[in-house]
């Protein structure tokens, strides 16, 4: 397992999965604890409900909520792959874990809250030919019988700024494990650095959520750091 403790080995990192030439096989999801399991968040909501839990049907029932109350806000043409992504993106709990073709972006969501008591995680994916090249046409969403990866469409400029490919999973309560996917741990003494050194390069709150939430975030962040 391999482990950031010193700025040198966020260079290290850097160069090692920026610089590969078959960067394409990889995808990376960055967490904010290293306790944190890849479980997607209609799975972990369903752990925290003794009494109210989630099934398929009350998941379906959801996202159809989510269509209703965003109709006037949303392209009228998206499919369920591409609403389920777009929630996944606005914070509603669904069956959709967020991965990155880009390491820094998932390195930066890994350290975002640099305060937290436990270190961070970044998990790397070799995925090889596994999942889906694009959105599939032939299959729905709640149908599926094992984790694919799928490239959502463009419905929301975060998933472009984002560099974002999704993970959707058929049984959202279980871990996801896989035996080509390594783990990194960012020690959290050097979070603030990292962070610090990511918003240098221009990978920060303002340039990930390219709307005026997150550039009025990243100004409160950057005005902590000038003071």
């Amino acid at each position: 397992m391999k482990e950031i403790v010193r700025i040198e080995d966020f260079y290290k990192f850097i160069e090692e999965y920026t610089q590969s030439k078959s960067k394409t096989d990889y995808i990376f999801r960055g967490v904010k604890s290293v306790k944190h399991k890849l479980i997607p968040g209609i799975g972990r909501y369903n752990m925290n409900q003794s009494e109210n839990k989630f099934t398929k049907i009350k998941e379906k029932e959801l996202l159809k909520l989510f269509k209703q109350k965003t109709f006037p806000f949303v392209n009228k043409e998206m499919n369920d792959w591409e609403y389920l992504a777009l929630a996944q993106h606005h914070g509603l709990p669904t069956r959709l874990l967020d991965w990155s073709w880009n390491p820094l972006v998932a390195l930066y969501f890994a350290v975002e809250e640099e305060w937290q008591e436990t270190h961070s995680a970044l998990y790397v994916w070799k995925k090889g030919m596994k999942g889906l090249l694009e959105q599939p046409k032939d299959k729905a969403p709640f149908c599926i019988d094992e984790v694919e990866i799928f490239i959502p469409q463009h419905c929301t400029n975060r998933i472009i700024a984002q560099s974002g490919i999704f993970t959707i999973h058929p049984n959202p309560t279980e871990e996801f494990t896989d035996e080509s996917m390594s783990k990194i741990i960012i020690h959290k003494e050097i979070r603030r650095e990292v962070k610090k050194k990511l918003e240098r390069i221009g990978i920060h709150r303002g340039t990930l959520f390219p709307d005026l939430d997150g550039i009025t975030q990243y100004i409160k962040w950057l005005r902590t750091e000038i003071h």
